[in-house]
């Protein structure tokens, strides 16, 4: 496996984790990691971390921060989360979220795309 490429997946994991997430508890955090390992898997969204993070219209938390909407994590922040991302990206804890591919925050309520399919919600995270 060559480090550099995994290093650099690792990274597009954590700063999604964290733009998405970083408010929520660890396997809420946890399940926006293996949902971006889950559209990889599927090959319609990219072929690595990145190119599913960073694709247009998805991951609205990391595009706010790019476009400076948000503040970007501290050195601090950032460290913490890939060292959560690098767990993920290897498969070392276990998926909160089975087979999901798509998540929203429970404060939107309307998400007709998400009926009749299976559910499972962590702290204002809904993944489906």
């Amino acid at each position: 496996m060559d480090m550099n490429h995994a290093e650099l997946q690792v990274s597009c994991i954590a700063y999604a984790i964290y733009a998405e997430a970083h408010t929520q508890s660890i396997e809420a955090q946890r399940g926006v990691g293996f949902l971006i390992m889950n559209r990889i898997k599927t090959g319609h969204y990219g072929d690595d971390a990145c190119e599913v993070v960073y694709a247009h219209g998805q991951f609205q938390g990391v595009s706010d921060i790019t476009k400076k909407k948000h503040v970007a994590p501290s050195k601090q922040d950032l460290l913490k989360t890939e060292l959560l991302a690098i767990d993920v990206y290897f498969h070392r804890v276990a998926n909160p979220i089975g087979s999901s591919l798509y998540f929203h925050d429970d404060s939107i309520k309307s998400m007709s795309h998400a009926w009749g399919k299976k559910q499972v919600k962590i702290d204002r995270l809904i993944f489906y």
